[in-house]
């Protein structure tokens, strides 16, 4: 394979230099995006090229077992970053100015659904706070080099800047020394040890006491007419015997979760990760699908128990209520953007290895003028992870919560200038730093609300991260 690999290389790096050689004769900008794609003829160890994620500054991993794909994205070349409550509008200016010089080679292969700006943004605008400092509000880039992998074919992805001070040759060797490392030969990864927690703190029945005592206010606040929802979530912090391999723990949640969207965003010395049952938006052209996910009740000890509880769920007036709350606000905000949103009447149930959802899934044909940001400013932040009314929501959440949320229940997903785009809310999350880990979890809040319940469902929630340690004692 390794033969075959060099004789790969040559013949990518041939098409390379005519495409570079045509790109920089044809560059009308001091400075342009240049993006040259390929197949990979030979199967691409994976698992090897996760590990080399850990030497760089940034990286970004995205995964969807269900469907079979599987993005790696690699250093980063371009960034575009903002904080404060212009970000989606500066994000969105910005990204149109580097679309205008934007050359690639994607329409000679074929290329659907193939990212080229990854990361995310916050839930809310912030100041920088410790434990987030590696995250601006928003940050997106374009890396180096992605590997996209749909299962059925693997392609290799390489960006690169062009300008005049940037020579053809040195252009030629760059993309070498990338495409070798990522095709070279190199151990596999070592089979990752669970790491132990040696302490843990926001977990105890004073923490338990004080959430309670929140989710009452919260209650009282929407008696009194001044919110419809609220969604109040904790952070529960863990010291680690050892720091721990992240790719170990996404194999874990991609065993328990294959339903869910899988991520990891490397920033400097922190990695936020996840597995997200709840998509934000999926943009294809003309099309945009959403997900109303709220409503949660436990999983059975057996399928009758299941069955009662998923019974239960679809009865619950409180449930019905949570889960209405999004589909109308979802439906509201479409309006100004499609006259057809197809949904149906009855919720589903989506169910995960300890929940299950009340889940309504939408699909909205969208007119020709939309912008991509404009629509996600919108969306987000959902009721499902917010409230209702949203700005009013948000100023409760900020007096209520005693910590930042940071990207949890931000978005997290990737984009690119043909109008494709995928994004998840990045919710049964945490942040790693080192041997310290910040998990995440909330409840929604309407009226009838009982703060004993929603206790327990942020339990659940926070299950499929704390579940990835064991204890020390």
């Amino acid at each position: 394979m390794f033969n075959n690999n060099i004789m790969e290389l040559n013949t990518n790096s041939e098409k390379f230099r005519h495409f570079v050689l045509n790109a920089l004769e044809k560059r009308t900008f001091p400075s342009s995006l240049a993006s040259f794609a390929f197949r990979a003829e030979e199967p691409l160890m994976i698992e090897k090229i996760k590990k080399l994620s850990n030497e760089y500054e940034k990286s970004f991993y995205w995964e969807k077992p269900s469907e079979g794909i599987a993005v790696i994205a690699l250093g980063e070349l371009v960034s575009i970053s903002e904080n404060g409550k212009g970000r989606f509008a500066a994000i969105e200016k910005k990204t149109k100015a580097i679309k205008e010089g934007f050359v690639s080679n994607w329409d000679e292969l074929n290329i659907d659904h193939l990212p080229l700006f990854v990361g995310g943004m916050k839930f809310a605008p912030e100041n920088h706070t410790e434990i987030w400092e590696n995250y601006p509000d928003a940050n997106w880039f374009v890396p180096k080099v992605l590997i996209y992998s749909n299962g059925d074919e693997n392609l290799i992805v390489c960006n690169f800047l062009l300008s005049s001070e940037v020579s053809r040759n040195r252009l030629e060797s760059e993309f070498e020394l990338r495409i070798s490392q990522i095709l070279s030969p190199r151990e596999s990864p070592a089979a990752p040890i669970k790491p132990k927690i040696s302490a843990i703190t926001g977990n105890t029945p004073k923490d338990k006491k004080k959430w309670m005592e929140g989710v009452k206010k919260a209650i009282s606040t929407i008696e009194a007419g001044e919110l419809q929802k609220i969604v109040l979530s904790r952070q529960v912090e863990l010291k680690l015997n050892e720091e721990p391999y992240v790719y170990g723990l996404l194999d874990q949640l991609k065993q328990n979760y294959p339903e869910c969207y899988l991520f990891a965003f490397h920033s400097g010395k922190s990695t936020f990760f996840g597995a997200s049952p709840e998509k934000l938006m999926k943009l294809t052209g003309e099309w945009i699908e959403a997900d109303a996910l709220a409503g949660s009740a436990p999983r059975g000890r057996d399928e009758k128990e299941d069955k009662e509880f998923e019974e239960q769920l679809l009865k619950s007036n409180k449930d019905i209520l949570e889960h209405n709350t999004v589909i109308n606000y979802l439906e509201n905000l479409f309006k100004d953007y499609s006259a057809e949103i197809n949904y149906e009447a009855t919720p589903q149930i989506k169910k995960l290895k300890n929940i299950q959802h009340l889940w309504t899934p939408l699909k909205v044909r969208l007119n020709p003028s939309h912008r991509i940001f404009s629509i996600m400013e919108g969306l987000h932040p959902t009721p499902a992870v917010c409230g209702v009314p949203q700005a009013d929501a948000i100023n409760v959440i900020r007096k209520m919560e005693d910590y930042h949320r940071g990207m949890y229940a931000g978005i997290i997903g990737w984009f690119n200038f043909k109008k494709e785009g995928e994004f998840a809310v990045a919710i049964r999350s945490a942040l790693l730093k080192g041997k310290k880990l910040y998990a995440f979890a909330g409840g929604g809040i309407v009226e009838g609300s009982d703060p004993a319940v929603e206790y327990k469902e942020t339990e659940l929630k926070l299950k499929p991260i704390l579940a990835l340690f064991d204890n020390e004692n």
